[in-house]
């Protein structure tokens, strides 16, 4: 009866549960870990995210994905995943963590599932399928080659892409050996929705030819069930080459992944050597990076090229000829390769070996590991006792590791700083560690570092954006005029290059260049509310008032403005004779910019007008302070003064404004009621 149980739901549970408690373990330090990188176009700087009203736009409208046209791709299961979290934490960076914790939870119970499958197929007994679920299980949930993909958000298309790519190859094999039809329509459903998550599932028909060569239970040999092989997997390749071709339609125009000007060829000869970098890093994970940069490879005859390509055949021959005694491992390192095809062989992109993409091939090497290891093993009681000791020590270790590991993940400073040490070429580096330090209030390192990024690479236009936005912070509007055009040169299409063009604008007071600006960020990327913001501001700046409001209105309403906005938003709820609200949006856009002198005034009027005099007080005392305090100013300050008993103050401020604007007309006021003076 417990036999009947544990084949029906035992494993089940004990993968799962295994998996959520190692994983809370592991990365319960990471829960707190910041966003980073990518994550600032494609979830924080996102509008479609913040409400779920616009799921079904995720499905037909590839803007949805990122303001970054050149960032854009199909993925609207990534993006609901996305919307939930966003909706969850309100938009707080730990409750996208929490659901990468459960998908990578649920992807270690399933590798753990899967290896036991394949391990009874290749012919292990009973001991090793369940040590294998267990020792799968673990190993994939603690390993610290998978830190980046846990901890980094914008990872999480491969980790939810390898999710459903593992749970469909799991279902199919479980629905071929048992005869289960339902696992056949679960695995096709899976399929579809790694597809609709990332492309790299486009790799699981391979992956089920590969199992019915290999490990299925069929006495004919492979040769002669090739037909019924196509036949079964026909289905999964339509599902797979129809959303692919779905995803090209819609991708159309827009860039298809990061860009690089690497060749193919060139790409493909680095990432031989890519391929030995996970695998030392799969056996010694001591050497993480997570944004490398290699010398891209040119020729098959450079060494380190060579001596990669020597090892990849040796491993292949190695495959092939052990394919009979060790399949499973024959199947595992094939499964290495062929899923990291989509991303590390011929298709050029920018970064070769960023550690997320080795998520779903690290299956592979898992598999040789268990496969090798528990035939070894299963000969004698003392092997057994061994192998299971040394895998509870390794687990430990690793799970270390990765504790250790999740703390370079806190922030930028730790992370980019972790990556400039080993990558010091590295120009996104830089940029992203001065980016770190800035939000530290550290302004000469951020300019040392922006400027080691313009430097490394000349031609990246983020360095320049961001020379163009620490200038404006810093109020040297000459230089940032030339960052901000330098930027524009660069990367004409760029969101935040046409951004930054119209913020610059608006500190130089060119309010009709700003507005044409941020009306080209908002073609860019529709919602973006930071153009938004801006070309309201600038309409108001010219005067029109019905423009402004229309684009505040949605903004103010959902608290989404900034200084300068809440400012503009006041003055407008001001003059429709709403004095309550006026008042709120200037106490907000002080709050937020207490430098907005005119939102100060305009909040010590009301205050004045209101009878709140000791409040108006405050303000104007505020504004008089200044070196360049305007007459009207010194006018309401004198008034406020008088009216709350300070009159030898009152007749000071009178005095100082005769001094400044002896025509003032308000002068003759103030005579009448305070007296002439003295």
């Amino acid at each position: 009866m417990m036999g009947a149980w544990w084949e029906r739901r035992g494993r089940v549970l004990v993968a799962v549960v295994l998996a959520a408690v190692l994983v809370a373990i592991a990365y319960d330090n990471g829960l707190d870990n910041g966003f980073h990188f990518d994550d600032g176009h494609s979830v924080q700087d996102n509008a479609y995210l913040r409400d779920l009203s616009h799921l079904p736009t995720y499905f037909t409208d590839v803007r949805a994905f990122s303001p970054l046209a050149e960032n854009r791709s199909y993925r609207p299961l990534l993006l609901v995943g996305y919307a939930l979290s966003y909706r969850w934490g309100h938009g707080e960076a730990w409750a996208f963590h929490l659901l990468s914790f459960i998908l990578h939870a649920l992807t270690a119970a399933a590798a753990g599932l899967l290896a036991r499958r394949l391990l009874a197929a290749a012919g292990h007994g009973e001991w090793a399928q369940r040590v294998g679920l267990m020792a799968g299980t673990a190993l994939f949930a603690v390993h610290p080659l998978l830190t980046e993909t846990v901890n980094y958000i914008s990872a999480r298309s491969s980790l939810q892409g390898a999710t459903f790519a593992l749970s469909s190859v799991l279902l199919y094999v479980w629905g071929r050996e048992t005869g289960r039809r339902a696992g056949l329509i679960g695995a096709a459903l899976c399929l579809a929705a790694g597809m609709l998550t990332k492309l790299t599932a486009v790799t699981v028909p391979a992956l089920l030819v590969l199992w019915e060569l290999l490990l299925a239970k069929d006495p004919e040999p492979p040769i002669r069930r090739l037909k019924a092989v196509a036949l079964r997997v026909l289905p999964f390749a339509l599902v797979a080459g129809a959303l692919t071709v779905l995803h090209e339609a819609l991708v159309g125009a827009y860039a298809r992944g990061a860009r690089s000007d690497i060749t193919a060829w060139s790409h493909l000869l680095t990432q031989t050597q890519v391929w030995m970098r996970y695998q030392a890093l799969f056996i010694w994970p001591q050497d993480l990076c997570a944004d490398l940069t290699m010398r891209w490879s040119q020729s098959p005859l450079e060494g380190p090229t060579a001596r990669a390509i020597l090892f990849v055949v040796a491993v292949m021959v190695a495959a092939w000829v052990g394919r009979r005694r060790w399949p499973a491992a024959t199947f595992g390192i094939l499964w290495y390769y062929i899923t990291l095809s989509p991303t590390n062989s011929f298709m050029p992109l920018s970064e070769p070996a960023t550690e997320h993409r080795v998520y779903i091939a690290f299956f592979g090497l898992l598999l040789v590991l268990l496969d090798l290891g528990l035939g070894w093993a299963a000969v004698t009681r003392a092997r057994k006792l061994a192998f299971v000791g040394a895998t509870v020590v390794v687990a430990a270790l690793l799970t270390a590791t990765t504790i250790t590991r999740n703390r370079v993940w806190r922030d930028d400073v730790t992370l980019w700083g972790s990556v400039i040490q080993c990558a010091p070429d590295n120009a996104r580096a830089h940029l992203n560690y001065g980016r770190g330090l800035l939000g530290l209030g550290d302004r000469v390192g951020a300019r040392r570092e922006y400027d080691k990024c313009a430097e490394l690479w000349p031609r990246y236009p983020f360095c320049v954006i961001n020379q163009a936005a620490l200038a404006w912070i810093e109020e040297r509007y000459a230089d940032a005029d030339r960052y901000a055009q330098a930027a524009l040169q660069l990367a004409p299409g760029n969101v935040y290059a046409r951004h930054w063009r119209g913020v610059v604008d608006l500190a130089l007071e060119r309010y009709a260049d700003a507005a044409r600006a941020f009306e080209g960020a908002l073609e860019v990327a529709p919602g973006f509310d930071d153009a938004e913001r801006g070309l309201a501001v600038a309409l108001f700046e010219q005067g029109d008032l019905e423009g402004a409001t229309r684009l505040l209105t949605p903004l103010a309403a959902a608290g989404a403005l900034d200084g300068p906005s809440w400012f503009a938003w006041g003055y407008l709820r001001q003059r429709a004779g709403d004095p309550a609200a006026a008042l709120e949006a200037y106490d907000r856009a002080l709050t937020l910019d207490p430098k907005l002198k005119r939102a100060r005034y305009n909040r010590a009027v009301l205050h004045h007008q209101a009878g709140r005099l000791d409040l108006a007080l405050l303000d104007y005392a505020e504004l008089a302070g200044s070196p360049d305090a305007g007459p009207d100013v010194l006018y309401n300050l004198a008034l406020a003064q008088w009216g709350t008993g300070a009159q030898g103050a009152a007749r000071q401020t009178r005095a100082r404004l005769a001094r400044l604007v002896p025509d003032y007309p308000g002068l003759a006021t103030l005579d009448q009621t305070m007296g002439p003076p003295p």
